[in-house]
């Protein structure tokens, strides 16, 4: 189950930027009203183990890269396998 979280924001008008702005960034944002208060309940676009291998996927890549490895990573079987370019 995804995971939500609120953000008090402090008028409406901004929430829709905001929630354009999130979504750049992979997030979901829904404004929601109560009242005279305005909060986004935020959560991911994407399904979240997608962005799990993805970040995953990035991070590895910076390590073999920083350390001059000569690897690379594969997505295989819902993950990822880190393996000798092919040649």
């Amino acid at each position: 189950m995804a995971e939500t979280i609120e953000i008090g924001v402090p008028r409406q008008g901004i929430g829709d930027d905001l929630s354009e702005a999130l979504a750049a960034h992979g997030l979901h944002a829904e404004v929601v009203e109560a009242g005279e208060s305005c909060a986004l309940a935020v959560s991911f676009a994407a399904d979240e183990h997608e962005r799990l291998l993805v970040e995953a996927i990035g991070a590895i890549e910076s390590f073999l890269s920083e350390r001059g490895l000569p690897l690379v990573v594969q997505r295989a079987g819902g993950g990822a396998v880190v393996r000798p370019p092919a040649d």
